[in-house]
């Protein structure tokens, strides 16, 4: 999986401006998870920021706090949700710790911690909501 993900983010590298080095985020409901670890990727590749500054970031948006430079703004609305199958049917318990820690490693430890207490038990129709001024005081950088 890692090295088909770093071939892809190297494919996707070649088609990345040289300038570009911020990129804004928001209102994003979320989506696959193996789309945002790409993304995670290759921004991390080519140093570029994640602004999250929109009204919501959901779901897998929220694995970009994990990026190597990201910031917030304390008014955008973040929501938060455990690992689920994506037909929905019940996994083993132990199947729900492995995803939770493999989610939990693209949040900054403070983040993380929290995640992995309270959020990661909410189900994917039940966000866990928190502002990004909370984030802020976890840690997470306010852009500016």
């Amino acid at each position: 999986m890692r090295k088909m993900m770093a071939a892809l983010a190297a494919l996707i590298l070649m088609s990345v401006p040289a300038a570009s080095k911020e990129i804004q985020v928001g209102n994003d409901r979320g989506g696959r998870i193996v789309d945002r670890m790409v993304q995670i990727e290759i921004a991390n590749r080519t140093r570029t920021q994640f602004r999250i500054t929109g009204d919501y970031c959901h779901s897998s948006c929220t694995m970009l706090l994990g990026a190597d430079d990201v910031c917030v703004s304390r008014k955008t609305v973040f929501g938060f949700h455990g690992p689920h199958r994506a037909n929905r049917t019940k996994m083993t318990a132990d199947e729900f710790d492995r995803k939770s820690v493999s989610l939990s490693s693209y949040y900054p430890s403070p983040v993380k911690n929290w995640f992995m207490t309270k959020a990661r038990f909410a189900g994917p129709n039940e966000l866990m909501y928190v502002s990004g001024e909370y984030l802020i005081g976890l840690g997470v950088k306010e852009c500016a």
